[in-house]
């Protein structure tokens, strides 16, 4: 074997352990574990791809479910995104990590950008704690979607167009 495909098989391996760290270790490990990566493209509000080393990861936010494409606000929540990542360099702290793909908090010159996307009022928070407070003071605001008399969550829009 010659020693750049040595070196190629390390370094996949490498990335590899690192990405699938999250899936094996507690939580608290997980949250505490970083990457430095740029993002390639905006999904939507909540999905974004990174890239990490050479290879590419479609990362979900944690802990927002953001409006989708065909919603109210859903064109203007990725354009908020798109203009707050896209290009970017970002720290990436993997919560979950799949085969291509995982959940993750990303952070954008430090911000994070699930907690914007909650106290902007962008998307919905999807687990208790700091960001549920967040998504209500943005509800009590109002402010982003909140603004609209009754905004349909997206997950309740995904099961209608189901």
């Amino acid at each position: 074997m010659k020693l750049t495909d040595l070196l190629v098989v390390i370094t996949t391996l490498g990335v590899a352990a690192v990405l699938a760290l999250p899936v094996v270790a507690g939580s608290e490990e997980a949250e505490a574990h970083a990457v430095k990566a740029t993002c390639v493209k905006v999904i939507d509000g909540d999905t974004i791809v990174v890239k990490c080393d050479k290879r590419q990861m479609t990362v979900e936010l944690d802990g927002v479910d953001a409006p989708e494409l065909g919603q109210p606000w859903g064109k203007e929540v990725r354009n908020f995104v798109r203009e707050m990542v896209e290009g970017r360099a970002l720290e990436v702290r993997i919560i979950e990590a799949g085969d291509g793909s995982g959940t993750a908090r990303v952070l954008v010159a430090g911000q994070d950008l699930s907690r914007l996307l909650a106290e902007r009022g962008l998307a919905w928070a999807t687990a208790g704690g700091e960001l549920q407070d967040l998504t209500e003071k943005a509800r009590s605001a109002p402010c982003g979607l909140w603004l609209d008399a009754q905004p349909v969550p997206p997950w309740e829009f995904r099961e209608g167009a189901a």
